[in-house]
């Protein structure tokens, strides 16, 4: 396999665990938010951000990505 595919595939795996951990935490983060659309649009660019953070540190199992961005977003948020 050459080095580009096996950067492609990397890419695609690490995109796949960031949306299913992105969907997994907004479903929790969500029912705490207020009707403030203002408010939900930050959460979700800084749950966005907490997730590649976490993904360029080596964390691509979606279940411990979800885990680890719910533990910083309580952390900022609280």
């Amino acid at each position: 396999m050459s080095t580009t595919t096996q950067s492609r595939e990397n890419s695609r795996t690490n995109f796949d665990a960031i949306e299913q951990a992105f969907h997994s935490v907004w479903k929790t983060l969500y029912a705490h938010v207020s009707s403030d659309n203002r408010q939900a649009e930050e959460l979700k660019v800084q749950l966005s951000q907490t997730l590649v953070s976490l993904v360029s540190d080596g964390i691509t199992d979606p279940k411990e990505l979800r885990r680890k961005a719910l533990e910083n977003m309580a952390l900022s948020l609280g």
